[in-house]
């Protein structure tokens, strides 16, 4: 005689299915993000340069985004991070410099945050989502004056200074391989890594294509190349993380930097 299932072993299977089919979903996406493969590493704490000038920002609202001190006063993150709610600036409140596992090395109160006003103009708000008009991209980019509260104050990470031709030349010396390191979604209270990943085209309007693993959490991250110049050496900020592309549109773009050519002026109003 056929033996029957307890109804309760067949609910279980149905969940156990469920959960398999959406696992398998979600890594569908992940896989199309990292361009078919994740190739971040775990940066290992206590942070060095120039990760330890890499940390994490919170906005009064408990988001999070990646930010890096830039000077003992100031950081450089994504704009969109203080406009995630629809018609309100969500200032910025903490930025935490070598940020792991709840602990850092320095810790900042964020004064104020300046970024283009135009930027807020392009931006719609769809379920938890932000989408950013091409217009406004190279907008996406914010300065933090910070006041330092407690901690060990580390070496900012160096800024680019040029222009942009001078920029294009530095990125083809360099074979158009950059680094980036920020907070992901994914494990949000430790730094991660794609070094040596592809920038793929420096655009007119001072935003770049690139092909490093991000996520959600990572936007404001730094974008960086070391350099060994005769004026410069060392790790040198040119961008920050702004933007990415829906998974099933991946085919189509590759993410979204804003260098540091287009580093606000004016405080926003």
């Amino acid at each position: 005689m056929k033996q029957l299932r307890p109804l309760w072993v067949l609910l279980i299977l149905v969940s156990m299915s469920a959960w398999a089919l959406d696992t398998e979903h979600i890594e569908k996406e992940r896989l199309a993000l990292f361009f078919a493969h994740d190739d971040r590493v775990n940066i290992p704490a206590p942070y060095a340069a120039p990760y330890n000038a890499i940390g994490r920002l919170e906005v009064k609202s408990g988001g999070t985004c990646t930010a890096t001190l830039i000077a003992p006063d100031l950081a450089v993150t994504a704009a969109h991070c203080f406009l995630m709610i629809p018609r309100k600036i969500d200032a910025g409140r903490w930025f935490m410099a070598g940020f792991h596992d709840g602990k850092y090395q320095a810790r900042y109160q964020v004064i104020s945050q300046t970024f283009h006003p135009k930027f807020r103009k392009g931006l719609s708000y769809k379920g938890d989502d932000v989408y950013i008009d091409p217009a406004v991209a190279p907008y996406d980019i914010a300065l933090l004056k910070l006041k330092l509260k407690d901690g060990v104050a580390p070496q900012p990470m160096s800024v680019f200074k040029g222009n942009r031709q001078q920029l294009m030349q530095t990125i083809l010396r360099q074979k158009q391989q950059i680094n980036q390191a920020g907070f992901a979604e994914d494990h949000d209270t430790i730094l991660s890594a794609h070094l040596g990943c592809q920038l793929t085209q420096l655009r007119s309007n001072g935003t770049i294509f690139h092909r490093c693993d991000t996520l959600s959490g990572d936007s404001g991250s730094p974008i960086w190349i070391d350099l060994r110049t005769a004026s410069m050496s060392g790790p040198t900020l040119i961008a920050v993380q702004s933007s990415a592309p829906d998974w099933f549109n991946r085919q189509q773009a590759d993410n979204v930097g804003v260098t540091v050519l287009n580093l606000p002026t004016k405080p926003v109003k």
